[in-house]
């Protein structure tokens, strides 16, 4: 075996985009037999402080990224000031290259520590316009995504899911099916999800979830000029079958996405995503893909968006960003869907979210090309159906150190 060590761009394959990258991002580069293998990845270090409406009982504040489960709104008992520190968006990941006279076949495996444990994010290979295994679903751009510290990042857009797919591309067009119940998209329709205990006891919404078809992703994504923009669909099917009836809906999405060169140092990204029955597929979205009136199937509509800006100044760049999601539950309340706890305690009645928003702020600086520091401070505020809202300041710093 020949081992060298060279520097190569590893931004394409490192995972959320999130972090601000420097221009030269390094991993280490062997060659075996003809085939490079890079390993690369990044030890991060976040350390949050939270103030404002904690549910209580939540002793680490909004958790290690924020969550819209753990603020509290008007009549529910909360706390504030909340420390916590954690390692576990730390990566690792191995891709190899191998050439070929029908061009290069890749293969990538990563995992990340994000649930305590080493967890799989990504699984593939793609050769010849073919792609197959686990990734970024097709229903997915980083060009609209505003670099943030927080893990969750921006809200009211595609969702960042990873998906068991199959997928073709042809230049700038690519098409897959998707694993309906694959990583993370299974919470896309949970038709019989709690709001209050988290259970399946919601009268009207208790539903036995059918996944009977892959979904399928078109994107067309146009990565030339100071003017890049991005547009995708995906259409489902949304069912359920509880061995005594059955029915299904077709439920869709789409987004269109772009990001300006407004000069050298400033880039400007906006994404507007929506759809009917869309769930999981847009992120931090408050409403499950369907809910289940009597034997009968109802999708859920919602959408969102974000704005954000990045300037470079200095040895980094300050970020600003602004997010928000909203689901339509008029249809829900008409069919007489129970959407708030009316228990006996008012100071513990929940409900389902009606909209969600997230604005962050940071600044990300690289003294070295493969470190980068930075601070930022986050705000979520969530909007219930029944009027009530809640709102929570997080200040985050992180250390991340890449190889």
């Amino acid at each position: 075996m020949n081992k060298c060590l060279s520097w190569r761009r590893v931004l394409p394959f490192l995972g959320y985009s999130f972090l601000f990258v420097t221009p030269s991002v390094f991993a280490i580069d062997y060659d075996v037999n003809g085939t490079n293998v890079s390993l690369y990845g990044y030890a991060k270090l976040d350390v949050m402080y939270d103030s404002g409406d904690i549910k209580a009982g939540n002793s680490s504040g909004m958790g290690d990224s924020v969550n819209f489960s753990k603020i509290a709104v008007d009549g529910q008992p909360s706390t504030s000031g909340h420390s916590n520190l954690h390692a576990n968006e730390s990566r690792l990941g191995i891709r190899t290259t191998t050439p070929t006279e029908k061009g290069d076949l890749i293969t990538n495996i990563e995992g990340d520590f994000f649930f305590g444990n080493l967890r799989m994010r990504q699984a593939y290979g793609s050769w010849n316009g073919i792609t197959a295994g686990q990734t970024w679903s097709n229903f997915h751009t980083f060009l609209s995504t505003t670099p943030t510290l927080d893990f969750t990042g921006p809200a009211g857009r595609d969702a960042f899911l990873r998906q068991a797919q199959l997928r073709y591309s042809v230049g700038d067009f690519h098409v897959a099916i998707e694993d309906p119940s694959g990583a993370m998209s299974g919470n896309s329709f949970d038709g019989g999800y709690d709001a209050v205990t988290g259970g399946r006891s919601i009268a009207g919404t208790d539903v036995d979830r059918k996944d009977g078809l892959p979904d399928i992703t078109l994107r067309y994504e146009s990565l030339a000029g100071a003017l890049r923009w991005a547009s995708a669909a995906m259409i489902r099917e949304v069912a359920f079958d509880d061995g005594a009836a059955k029915d299904s809906e077709i439920g869709w999405g789409a987004f269109v996405a772009t990001s300006y060169a407004l000069t050298p140092n400033t880039t400007l990204r906006g994404q507007v995503t929506g759809g009917e029955g869309i769930g999981a597929y847009m992120k931090v979205n408050p409403a499950p893909s369907a809910y289940r009136a009597g034997n009968e199937l109802e999708t859920i509509f919602a959408w969102g968006g974000t704005i954000g800006i990045s300037h470079d100044i200095g040895p980094g760049a300050f970020n600003v960003s602004y997010s928000f999601v909203n689901a339509d539950w008029d249809n829900a309340k008409r069919d007489g869907v129970s959407l708030v706890n009316t228990g006996s305690s008012s100071e513990f009645i929940s409900a389902y979210d009606e909209e969600r928003e997230l604005v962050h702020i940071n600044y990300q600086w690289s003294p070295g090309h493969n470190v980068t520091y930075g601070i930022e401070l986050a705000h979520a505020a969530r909007h219930t159906v029944d009027g009530r809202s809640g709102s929570v300041d997080r200040l985050q710093g992180s250390v991340i150190y890449r190889f």
